[in-house]
Order: structure tokens, then sequence, then C-alpha cells
């Protein structure tokens, strides 16, 4: 492992940058180190693993507050059911992102699909007067049915 080095080589090393070590400091994620007679950070290799656990860590979708509750944890004996609340915790939580993510990207697809049809259908309404998907939201959201008023410039007003 690595010896005592200044805090940019514990950056590279570490997979992080010096303004997210100075960040994981101050929130008493890292122990601060001492100092080079240049008034460098020191950080030895206990302090780097502990920078690359925070940033696995974190990879997982652990927030900080998590990650500092996993490092404490890693300091005692027989937390394995902790840890496993936790993971089934934030699996969850990444099973909601990406159901809500699919809802999404049907929906997305299908106001697509639908601008396509409409403009399709309307060649000869001009483009600044039919947007499928804007008519759509301003029904959804209660419009009172005024159009969108443009801010550009007619031609010959400056």
């Amino acid at each position: 492992m690595v010896g005592v080095v200044h805090i940019g080589k514990a950056a590279k090393v570490a997979g992080v940058s010096v303004d997210t070590i100075c960040f994981y400091q101050k929130l008493g994620l890292i122990k601060s180190g001492g100092r080079s007679a240049g008034g460098y950070r020191l950080f030895d290799g206990g302090q780097i693993r502990d920078l690359t656990f925070v940033r696995h860590a974190q990879e997982l979708g652990f927030s900080l507050t998590e990650v500092k509750e996993l490092m404490q944890l890693r300091q005692e004996h027989h937390v394995c059911s902790e840890v496993q609340s936790m993971l089934k915790h934030n699996l969850e939580a990444v099973r909601e992102k990406i159901n809500g993510l699919s809802r999404l990207e049907v929906e997305l697809a299908d106001a697509l699909r639908s601008c396509n049809r409409e403009l399709q259908l309307k060649r000869e309404i001009k483009h600044e007067d039919c947007c499928p998907l804007l008519t759509k939201l301003d029904r959804i959201n209660g419009s009172d049915g005024t159009k969108h008023v443009s801010n550009r410039r007619k031609p010959g007003n400056k």
C-alpha cells in the first residue's frame, strides 16, 4: 500500500477529487491527518482506504449519512444484519426509481409518437400553432386555453 502522501496523490489513488477529500474531512468521514512542512495535508494508507470505502459506498447509492454509519459499523463485530437491512432499504429505493423511470420512458415514447402522428396529420398547420404535447400539458394543468405568446420579434420590428 501507499505510505504517507500529499492530498493530491491521495485523491488520485482513491479516485476522488481534492475538494471531495476536504468535504469528507469537514463532515468527519475522513480523519484529518498531519501536514507537510509546506502545509499540504498528508494521508496514510488507512485514510486512503477510508476514502476508497466512502467512494465505493456512494457508488452503491448510500447517502453520506449512511456511509458514516457504515464506517462506524465496520469497526464493530457481528453487524451483518444491520448492513443487510441498509442494503435491503437501498435496493428497494433503486427498484422504485427503476419503476418510475420505466413509467416515464413509456410516457415520453407515447408523447413522441403522438407528436409525430399529429404533425403528420396536420402538415398544413404552421409549426408554431401546433404542438400536441404543449396542448396536452395545457389541458392537464388546467390552462385557460390561451396560446403561448412567443417573445420572438416580428419581422420589421426592432
